[in-house]
Order: structure tokens, then sequence, then C-alpha cells
């Protein structure tokens, strides 16, 4: 009876991966040309010149922009809200004060050279590293930092402005290559949380000469290819800005070089272009014409280097993928019919089967998820001394005896369909939204539709273009979504914080990615507490258990499986891609990150 019903469900999503247009089930062969022509929109603005100059392949660096498009390539600011700038804004041409290795905890200095806290944490003391030029020459320095934080507690519209607003009371240079952060309240976290690369972005520091002069930074596009916009500190320029390929191309100088603090990268051109799906990308590896690219399925990845020897990835065995920083979730609105509902949301929890999911979506590269951590050693610490919590909720237990204890008990019942009504003969009816780039949420998607139908409740699920899935999560217009927290590394604050109802916004008003709309006030006081506190102190540590109870009891959001990311890269022209022997930084060319990536990998010949 399993088998045939896991065989139903592996018709179901090849049937979804037809109807999308997936319509190979393997790579082609090296030797034909990829069809990349479903990559094409019918019309695309911004810059469509033809005039940059010519770069051999061989010193081309070639990434996936795994949004699939770029909604607006005039628009290149770095803190508008909704906007994800990976398609090379991020890794190309802006940098981090520091970086972070989350499997090795190394924080690594970059436009700085350090910092201190006092003994309270309610100051924060940065150390620039001199040296540091904008690409288009002027002096990197303390007024740059203390201009950038002002701005943003001036214009809430922009991405960390509440956060700003929240924690300084004051910044000021102390002198050139030194900046003070006044805290408004103890932060030990408050230099990982916003000026490394925490999971993948980061707020980063804006040229003072340039912004200082926008009368609106909100609606501020920071693109004028001309004029050497956007500006930041990486060693590449914008060349060309179009929905499907962004070009970057290499400086002539990098302050980095010139100080002797890292030589300058190899490639002299890096590219972010669209694929329109795991085929695309997968026949794109394989003829060559990418050298990294979002996630690929086992089979997939299998029958890739099967033809093209040359394709690699994390591990050289099964499973292939490393450990993501942010599990795979089901987002709940927790302001509206029926996930404002913890019985209901538990009910949909019992519903659900993980394993099922990560044997059929994840081909079995993977486990199931209790909560919204990652398993680094750092936090797998913190899930072992909650076991007792975990095991009281434990949302990897598949029960649909216990979906319907629950739904009589609170007086539903089931109509003809054996869809949950309730006493006026209304279903519960909901849509799991996702971005049409997601590969696994495509895969999970028909699975959990049909774990979900067959427990009762009226769902379906659809896939749409990122800046409509991000407007609909943001304003509160969607039900439920797939996506995950995008928090903590190495301890448990961020990822709870994210839960805070200080994130909290009527539906209409946007939110970033803190969309839940969940509120609980003993929560919020645990957090609150958390914040003021090194991870190491027990006080800390007690706060965060119970946090973690009152969440699992209330269920903002249903974790579904640990994200192991098959991540490829291709060796034909570019090497020494990031590995698990060779773990210098993750293998994300999505992320802030990358900027190590870039800089790492050496030219085949």
């Amino acid at each position: 009876m399993k088998n045939s019903k896991l065989i139903c469900l592996m018709l179901a999503v090849l049937m979804l991966l037809s109807i999308v247009g997936c319509a190979q089930t393997a790579a082609p062969d090296a030797a034909e040309p990829a069809d990349t022509s479903a990559n094409e929109p019918a019309d695309t603005p911004a810059d469509t010149s033809t005039d940059i100059k010519e770069v051999p392949r061989e010193k081309t660096l070639i990434f996936e922009n795994i949004e699939g498009r770029v909604p607006d390539p005039t628009n290149q600011n770095p803190y508008s809200n909704g906007q994800y700038a990976d398609w090379g804004l991020w890794q190309a041409n802006q940098e981090c004060l520091f970086y972070m290795n989350f499997e090795t905890q190394e924080l690594q200095p970059w436009q700085a050279t350090g910092y201190k806290y006092s003994d309270d944490f309610t100051e924060l003391t940065i150390y620039l590293r001199e040296g540091v030029k904008w690409n288009d020459g002027e002096v990197f320095n303390a007024d740059d930092v203390v201009f950038t934080i002002n701005m943003l507690k001036n214009n809430p519209e922009l991405r960390y402005s509440n956060n700003m607003v929240e924690w300084v009371k004051d910044i000021v240079a102390v002198n050139d290559y030194e900046v003070k952060f006044i805290l408004n309240k103890p932060g030990p976290s408050f230099l990982t949380d916003y000026f490394c690369n925490r999971v993948w972005d980061c707020l980063v520091i804006a040229p003072e000469h340039i912004w200082s002069k926008v009368e609106n930074p909100a609606t501020f596009g920071n693109y004028d290819l001309e004029a050497g916009l956007p500006v930041g500190t990486g060693p590449y320029k914008l060349v060309r800005s179009t929905e499907t390929e962004q070009v970057y191309d290499r400086c002539d100088t990098w302050w980095g070089a010139e100080v002797g603090f890292e030589d300058m990268p190899e490639p002299e051109r890096v590219i972010w272009m669209s694929c329109s799906s795991e085929e695309v990308r997968a026949a794109m590896l394989t003829n060559n014409e990418l050298d990294g690219s979002w996630t690929l399925s086992r089979n997939t990845f299998e029958t890739a280097q099967a033809k093209n020897s040359n394709i690699i990835s994390w591990t050289t065995d099964l499973p292939y993928a490393y450990l993501d920083a942010c599990p795979s979730a089901i987002g709940f609105n927790n302001d509206v019919f029926p996930t404002n509902d913890p019985e209901i949301k538990w009910a949909i929890a019992y519903a659900v089967n993980q394993q099922e999911i990560v044997d059929i979506a994840a081909e079995g590269l993977s486990t199931p998820a209790q909560t919204l951590f990652p398993t680094y050693p750092a936090l797998q610490d913190f899930l072992d001394r909650n076991a007792n919590a975990l095991a009281k909720y434990d949302v990897t237990t598949f029960d649909p005896a216990k979906t319907e204890e629950i739904m009589t008990g609170k007086g539903y019942t089931k109509d003809g369909d054996g869809l949950w009504v309730d006493a006026d003969g209304n279903r519960i009816t909901f849509t799991i939204i996702y971005r049409s780039g997601e590969t696994l949420n495509m895969k999970e998607a028909p699975i959990i539709v049909q774990q979900l139908r067959d427990a009762g409740f009226d769902v379906d699920s659809q896939a749409l273009e990122s800046a409509v899935f991000y407007n609909a999560v943001y304003s509160g217009e969607a039900v439920a979504w797939f996506g995950s927290t995008l928090g903590s590394v190495s301890d448990p604050y961020t990822t709870l914080e994210f839960f805070t109802s200080k994130y909290y916004k009527p539906i209409g008003e946007n939110t970033d990615a803190k969309s839940y709309r969940w509120r609980n006030s003993e929560y919020d006081a645990l957090i609150e507490k958390m914040s003021a506190l090194s991870s190491d102190d027990p006080a800390f540590q007690e706060a965060a258990n119970k946090a973690l109870e009152i969440w699992l009891s209330e269920l903002p959001a249903l974790p579904l499986m640990q994200q192991y990311l098959l991540t490829p890269f291709n060796t034909t022209y570019w090497t020494n891609w990031p590995t698990v022997d060779n773990n210098y930084i993750q293998p994300t060319e999505w992320w802030y990150n990358c900027n190590i990536m870039i800089h790492n990998v050496h030219a085949v010949n």
C-alpha cells in the first residue's frame, strides 16, 4: 500500500515537472548545445547594449542567477526592502566588514581588522582597515560607516532601518579608522547579526560621497553605468544589466591588491545568468556554459556528471550536498485563519509525513527537521539539551489519527469529498506558495498538498515569480509558503528572534523576511532577556530552552527537513572550488560570501 502511494506521488512530481516545461529527465549530451531559449523574455529592459569588451570564456566565470530573472535591472539599491540582490551586486561589487565560515565558525575581517565590545556589551568599537577604497578611487573610512547607519535610522523604508533604530543610540567616528556604536541595550551578537554575512546577506556600508547627494534613498536606483554606479569596494564593476544577465568586469585596480591584503581575483569577468529549469542548468553545466549553479537533484546530478566528469559537488560520494543554514519549512501567516490557530497547525503537522518528503523530493539526501535550526555542531548542543521538549512536541510524528482527533474535537466534520468543514459547511482552504526557481519546493509541493488533502484539508500550491512571491508574503496576502528563517548558525538567538512580535505588522503593511505575524508576550520577554546576554551565559541558555518550548507548542512555522543543497561546480575552466575537503567557505554563489569564492578559484590554463 505504501509503495503504491510512493509511486503515485512520484508520478505527480513528474507530471508537475512536465507542466512547467521540464521536458527532459537528463542533461543532453555534451556535444549538444544547451537550449537556453526559454531564458529569453519577450522584452528585456535596462541595458541591452553590446558594446562591452570581449573577454575569452576561459577568463570568464559564469554563475546562475537563482532568482530566475532580475525583475528591475535598473534597481541596484542594496537597501531596497523586499529585494535580494544576489545576482552579482552582493558578490562582486559590494563587500562586508567581516565574513563567516559557518562550519568552522571562523570570522574573517575584511573591510575591518577587528572589533571590541565593552564589558556590558553596550558599546561596540569596529576597527577599519586602512587602505580600503571605493572602486571609484575614494577612500573608505569611518565617515562612511557613520553616514550609513544614520541614513538607515532616518529612512524607515530601507532594509535594516528598524534594526538600527532598535539597537543604535548613537554612532561616532573616533578617528578615520575607528567607529564606536553606542547601543540602546546590551548586544553581544550585534556585530555578527549585521556586519558579517549572516547566512546570505549583510548590512553593507554605503559610499557617503554618493549617497549623501541622494534625495530619497528608498527610491534611489543606484544605477548609472556611465557614471560608474553602483559603487562598491569590491573588485568588479557592473557593465551590463538585463533581466537575464548581470555582467561584472574586473577593475584595473583593487584596494586589497594595492595594500597586499589579497591578490586580484583571477576572473576578468563574472556573469550571473538566468536558467529556466533544473534541466536547463544541468545542460549548461554539461556543455561547460556554467561554472556554478543552483541546486540539482541527485538523479540529474549523477546523469550530468556521467556525461561531463568535470562536474563536481561538495562531497565526491553521497549525499554530494552540504548542510545549508536554512532547513526547509512551511511558513505560516499567524494573523489569518486557519494558521492563527495552534491546534489546527498541529493537526496539519500530524498530517505531514516528513520522511516521505525526504524520500521523494530530496531523493533520500536529507533528514526530517524538528526545528528551524541547522544541525551544525554548536546548534546541535542546544537541540540535544532540549530533547525532552522535542519529544513532547515532535513535528516529525506522522499521525493522521491525531489530526482526526484534533479536528473533530474542535467541531469539524468531513463533507462528501472527505474535506473538513465547520458547522456552516465552510472548508479549511488555503494555498501554499513558493518561488518558481526553487527546485526542491517544486518537488515538495505536490507531495505535501496530497498529504494534506488526504487528511481532509482543502489545500493547493502555486509557483510564483520571486517578486510576486515576496510581495504576497511580506504584505500578509499569503497564508502559507515554503521558506526558511535564514537565521542562526552558531547559537539559537537569531532564529528565535525572528519570531518576536516587534516585527508584527497588520495585514496589508509590508514586513520583510520576518513575516510570520506571530505574537506571544512571554516569548518576547525571553528573547529580550537573551539579547543582552552572551550565548555561554546559563541565563541565556535557560531562556532559549523556554522560548523553544513555547515556539513548538504554538508552531508559527512547520519544519520539514534539513536542507542539504547539491550545488555543483564545473572544473573545465576554473578549479579550487570549495568542497568538504577544501572548506574555505560555503559553496554558495548566491550569498555575500561568494566574494571569497571568486578570490579563491584559479584558472585551469
